[in-house]
C-alpha cells in the first residue's frame, strides 16, 4: 500500500479547513467562494491572508460579498489578464496578416495604374478616344487611395494594440508579483519551477538545477510583540537581501507567510549550499531598524532547506525534500541549512 504524499495531505488539510470555514460563516460552498477560503489556508496570497485574517482575528462577519470581492480582485483579475494578453496576441497576428496583405494589394494596384496610364498617354497620342479606359484609370487611382486610407488605420490599430500588449504585460508581471515584498509570488515560483522540471523530464534542458526553501526564524514572535506593520517591513527587508544576492536566471520569490524560495537553474548542490551558507551569514549580519522611527529590532536569522533535482521526482517532491530539509535545520537550532535527503523514487509494486 502506497502512502500519502505530504503535499496531497495538506491538500486534504486545507480543503477540510476550507469546508469548515463556509459552514462556520454559513457560507454556500460555491466555487468562488471555496476557492478563496482555500487560497487563505493555504496562505498563497498575502492580500486575501491579510484581509481574512484580520477579520477572524477581530471576530467580524466575512459574508459573500466580501468574499466574492476578494476572488474577483485577487484570483480572477489573474486569470483574465491572462486571457486577455493571449487574445491580444491573436488579433495582433490578424493584423499583421491584414497589413501584408494591404501591402501586396497595394503593389499589384501601382503596377496595373502605371501600366495603364501608359496605355492611355499611347492611345491618345495615337488620336485615339477610350473613354472607358480613362474611366478604369481614374477608377484604379480611387481604389487605391481606399486602399493607402484602409493601410492607414490598420497602422494606426496596430499601434493601439502594441499599446495594450505593453499594458497587458505590465498587468501580467504584476500577477507574478508578491504585493509586499515585490519579489515572485508563489504562482510565478510554480510555473517555473514546472517548466524547469518539464525541460528536464523531456530532455530538453540537461543542466542541473537546485531549490532553497527559506523561513524566518522566530518571525511569529516578532509580529505577536511588534505587530504586522513591523512584521512586514521585516518582510521587505529579507526579500531584498535575498533578492541582491542572487543572480542571473536564479528567482527568489516569496512562498506564503514569512516563507521564501530561491530557484536556481544550472546550480549544482555544492553550488546551492555554498549561496544557502552566504545568505544565513548574510541575513544574520544585517541589523533590523524600522523604517520610520529607526528603532532597532535586533539581528534576523534565516533556516535553509537544500535540494538538487533529480530525475523522475517532478516538481512536488522536490518541494518536500526541501521542505523536510527546513525542517531538519530548525529543529537542528535555527540559523543554519540542511540539504535534503536523495530522492530513492516510486517503490517497486509488490509482486504476486
Amino acid at each position: 500500500m502506497t502512502t500519502e504524499s505530504p503535499l496531497k495531505s495538506r491538500h486534504w488539510d486545507i480543503a477540510a479547513a476550507t469546508l469548515e470555514a463556509l459552514r462556520e460563516y454559513n457560507l454556500s460552498p460555491v466555487p468562488e467562494l471555496f476557492h478563496v477560503w482555500f487560497v487563505y489556508f493555504a496562505d498563497e496570497n498575502p492580500d486575501i491572508f491579510r484581509t481574512l485574517d484580520m477579520a477572524r482575528q477581530q471576530g467580524t462577519a466575512i459574508d459573500e460579498k466580501q468574499l466574492l470581492e476578494l476572488y474577483h480582485r485577487f484570483i480572477l483579475h489573474r486569470q483574465t489578464t491572462e486571457f486577455l494578453r493571449q487574445g491580444m496576441e491573436n488579433f495582433a497576428d490578424v493584423i499583421e496578416n491584414s497589413e501584408h496583405s494591404i501591402g501586396s494589394v497595394t503593389t499589384e494596384l501601382n503596377v496595373y495604374n502605371k501600366v495603364l496610364d501608359e496605355a492611355d498617354a499611347i492611345l491618345r497620342r495615337d488620336g485615339q478616344k477610350f473613354e472607358i479606359l480613362g474611366a478604369v484609370a481614374r477608377h484604379t487611382r480611387q481604389v487605391q487611395q481606399t486602399v493607402t486610407t484602409l493601410a492607414d488605420q490598420l497602422h494606426t490599430y496596430h499601434q493601439q494594440i502594441s499599446h495594450l500588449q505593453v499594458e497587458l504585460q505590465k498587468a501580467r508581471e504584476q500577477s507574478f508579483t508578491d504585493g509586499l515584498t515585490r519579489v515572485s509570488n508563489r504562482l510565478h515560483f510554480e510555473q517555473l519551477l514546472a517548466d524547469l522540471t518539464s525541460g528536464q523530464e523531456e530532455g530538453r534542458d540537461a543542466e542541473p538545477f537546485s531549490l532553497l526553501l527559506i523561513d524566518l526564524d522566530q518571525f511569529k514572535q516578532i509580529n505577536d510583540r511588534y505587530g504586522h506593520r513591523v512584521g512586514d517591513e521585516i518582510l521587505v527587508l529579507i526579500a531584498k537581501i535575498l533578492k541582491s544576492n542572487v543572480k542571473g536566471r536564479d528567482t527568489v520569490s516569496r512562498y506564503g507567510g514569512d516563507e521564501f524560495t530561491v530557484l536556481l537553474p544550472q546550480t549544482t548542490l555544492d553550488e546551492a549550499l555554498f549561496l544557502a551558507e552566504d545568505l544565513c551569514n548574510r541575513v544574520r549580519a544585517r541589523e533590523v531598524r524600522a523604517k520610520s522611527s529607526g528603532t532597532s529590532f535586533g539581528h534576523m536569522t534565516i533556516s535553509i532547506g537544500v535540494a538538487e533535482y533529480q530525475k523522475g521526482e517532478g516538481p512536488a517532491s522536490l518541494v518536500d525534500r526541501a521542505d523536510n530539509a527546513l525542517y531538519r535545520a530548525k529543529q537542528a537550532g535555527r540559523d543554519q541549512y540542511s540539504v535534503a535527503v536523495p530522492f530513492e523514487g516510486d517503490a517497486e509494486p509488490a509482486k504476486a
